[in-house]
């Protein structure tokens, strides 16, 4: 009665399989798309190094158990693209990266001869718009009924927006002026404006998906807030690399 049972479950999975399939070919074709796609949404993940350039880290790197590798992290990022012409389209996009990273002072202590610690955090989250340009066809039509796209397909960009960022620091500290220790949180964040170039290929998977790689240069500089008073404007620069998925609309 079991095996019965699951053979006729068997059977019910394949009927249900079969009646499917022709669904899909009427929404995708049989290794193409029936239109050119008028949009695409993006999500990617990879990493971002921080240039870090800036008196804030020289001043956090020289003073704490810090390198400025410590301000590079995970990074995330979305964004839409609506097609202008064959070879362009217009990208929305929105990213996000952070680092933390627990230090002390490096040649103090405090009086029970225990470290001074601390824990530092720096995340940015650019929001821009982007003009991207296919440096080869990312598809071909065949006819008016069909849109074949490219196996890989390379792009360049260039865009801008701004920046929304925060530099973090919680933990102990010391008063150079008394080398008294104590604790406190300082804190800035605010919005600066943003510009990047960027490049990457479009490797398609399925007529609707394709595997995306990209790097991208970000240049910003925002100012700090009065908690870091009489340092320059905060680096917010930097280079990342991600990898993700493009879902074709």
């Amino acid at each position: 009665m079991l095996k019965r049972r699951k053979v006729s479950m068997v059977l019910a999975a394949v009927v249900a399989l079969a009646a499917a399939a022709p669904a899909h070919a009427q929404s995708t074709g049989d290794g193409f798309l029936f239109h050119r796609p008028m949009a695409r949404i993006s999500v990617r993940g990879g990493y971002a190094v921080a240039r870090a350039g800036s008196d804030l880290f020289d001043f956090a790197t020289e003073n704490l158990t810090l390198q400025k590798r410590d301000f590079s992290g995970v990074s995330l990022g979305a964004a839409v693209d609506f097609t202008a012409s064959d070879r362009i389209s217009l990208t929305l996009d929105l990213g996000y990266s952070r680092s933390k990273k627990a230090s002390e002072f490096r040649s103090l202590i405090d009086n029970n001869n225990l470290p001074i610690e601390q824990t530092t955090t720096f995340e940015r989250t650019p929001v821009t718009a982007n003009l991207k340009l296919y440096l080869s066809a990312p598809g071909q039509s065949v006819g008016t009924a069909a849109w074949i796209p490219a196996k890989l397909a390379p792009w360049v960009g260039i865009g801008g927006g701004a920046m929304r960022y925060r530099f973090l620091q919680d933990g102990d500290f010391v008063d150079f002026h008394t080398n008294n220790v104590f604790r406190s949180s300082f804190n800035s964040d605010g919005w600066a404006p943003v510009v990047q170039g960027l490049a990457g290929a479009d490797y398609s998977i399925t007529p609707s998906l394709a595997l995306t790689g990209e790097a991208r240069y970000l240049w910003a500089r925002g100012d700090l807030g009065s908690d870091f008073g009489g340092f320059n404007k905060i680096d917010l620069s930097g280079v990342s690399a991600a990898i993700g998925l493009s879902f074709r609309l």
